[in-house]
């Protein structure tokens, strides 16, 4: 069984790109109550543990997970297209 954790924006859960869900197929949604938190898998919750313990690590950050929503707006430049600076460069 994949564990995964996704992100709820606007009653929406994101989850990351590289899940792939199958159409229709049924899936388990669980809500912490407030006084449980959302840990990564153990083995690697121990593994930086570890690395605290030994000094390679001075603290453990949460782990936020960003979604990308959308594609990003383009963004306008001015002057000539850059097909046309490359012809220019050439001859």
């Amino acid at each position: 069984m994949l564990v995964c954790h996704g992100v709820v924006k606007k009653n929406v859960i994101f989850i990351p790109h590289q899940v792939q869900l199958l159409e229709g197929m049924t899936v388990e949604v669980r809500i912490p109550s407030s006084s449980e938190k959302i840990q990564m898998s153990s083995t690697e919750e121990q593994f930086k543990h570890k690395l605290l313990e030994l000094g390679l690590l001075t603290e453990i950050k949460k782990h936020i997970s960003t979604v990308p929503i959308g594609e990003p707006p383009l963004a306008q430049i001015q002057g000539k297209p850059l097909s046309q600076l490359i012809i220019e460069e050439r001859r």
